[in-house]
């Protein structure tokens, strides 16, 4: 088959991480991706693979770009056109509907959002998407089981199918030398618990819910040290370093910035914390943490809760106080036998729900549902 795979952007996020990951395991076919932006961190690692990469270059999408694209969709003639995120399932939707192709399958990838945050254009592009749900596309992918019940109250929810994330447990497992090089780089010694955070900075990522948390820890003397990572997590960032400051956490909590080897921060920490307060579908984050035998703890938001599962500890969203409390139990856990049971466990679980080969066949298995339908 081929498959043209419409996108946004081809930045650092979830959406495009997965996108990357299909077009390198999936062997059974060939993709082409179009970018609505200009090259960004998948651009080469894309091309590297041998997919073609079209960049539109359209920071602000013109009638001209619009029929442009219509016009490169009639020249490629895919099997399927799969769409990336809101803009993409609106713009490249219609725009494939235009180009005379049927086989269209879109893909969210965001679940509950609030309305005093979310952009009003992006409220309204969503409800126009619950709309043209029952007109467009064939199948409409989501990544999140809670995402799902969500949207099955607007979407057409016959065409909503559930497919998580895959994560490869080739490359994060669990490596002893990375938690000592990892620790030794942050100068934090080996008894100290280290805590860690890895997102970008945003309102719906809640740092600051992790903040006061932390000083509560603090406050019951109990020790550990806290490394954060993601894009604006630095010195920069007077919000976040002048919030730490007031608590008392300066020489407790460190920020890195963008870190793009995941595999040595989650070996690294001896603990993930998500702190997120809302608008997470399936956090990639939490499954790659845990495939590293990492335990985490999670406010339930999306499907981190699900992906924890047993494993980990669960508490409510902007909640301070139960996220210090699930933090304590965890610390009093490390070194001991349960510990290293629940490390164990925690990489199971992905290995059994959420592992690439299992996330790679369901895609190919929808694309194959969705060319029978209309042959």
């Amino acid at each position: 088959m081929k498959i043209v795979h419409i996108i946004t952007g081809l930045g650092n996020g979830g959406a495009e991480h997965t996108l990357f990951k299909i077009c390198k395991y999936d062997k059974s076919n060939q993709h082409i991706v179009i970018s609505f932006k200009g090259p960004g961190k998948y651009y080469l690692l894309l091309k590297n693979l041998g997919v073609k990469v079209y960049c539109l270059n359209a920071n602000f999408f013109s009638i001209q770009k619009f029929f442009f694209l219509i016009k490169q969709l009639r020249s490629i003639n895919p099997d399927i056109v799969q769409t990336w995120l809101i803009h993409a399932d609106f713009v490249g939707g219609i725009a494939a509907r235009l180009a005379g192709i049927k086989n269209i399958i879109w893909n969210i990838r965001y679940s509950n959002f609030e309305f005093g945050k979310a952009k009003l254009a992006t409220i309204i592009i969503i409800k126009i998407l619950s709309k043209l749900s029952y007109l467009i596309p064939q199948f409409i992918i989501i990544n999140s089981k809670r995402a799902k019940k969500i949207f099955e109250k607007d979407y057409d929810k016959k065409k909503l199918k559930y497919i998580s994330n895959g994560i490869d447990l080739s490359i994060l497992k669990p490596n002893k030398i990375e938690k000592i090089n990892f620790k030794k780089k942050n100068k934090v010694k080996k008894q100290i618990p280290l805590i860690g955070n890895v997102a970008t900075y945003d309102p719906k990522k809640d740092h600051l819910n992790l903040i006061k948390a932390l000083s509560l820890i603090r406050s019951s003397n109990i020790d550990f040290f806290c490394t954060l990572v993601g894009t604006y997590i630095n010195q920069n960032n007077i919000e976040l370093t002048s919030e730490i400051k007031r608590l008392g956490l300066t020489a407790h909590v460190k920020l890195l910035g963008q870190n793009d080897d995941i595999r040595q921060v989650m070996n690294g920490l001896d603990i993930y914390v998500q702190s997120s307060s809302y608008g997470e579908g399936f956090p990639n984050v939490v499954a790659e943490a845990m495939a590293c035998g990492t335990p985490c703890v999670v406010t339930d938001v999306g499907d981190a809760g699900f992906i924890v599962g047993k494993n980990g500890w669960v508490v409510p969203p902007k909640d301070p106080t139960k996220l210090a409390n699930a933090i304590k139990k965890a610390i009093s856990e490390i070194g001991s036998n349960y510990w290293s049971k629940r490390r164990n466990k925690a990489r199971s679980r992905i290995k059994e729900n959420f592992n690439i080969t299992k996330m790679i066949k369901c895609y190919n298995n929808l694309w194959i549902e969705a060319l029978e339908k209309n042959k």
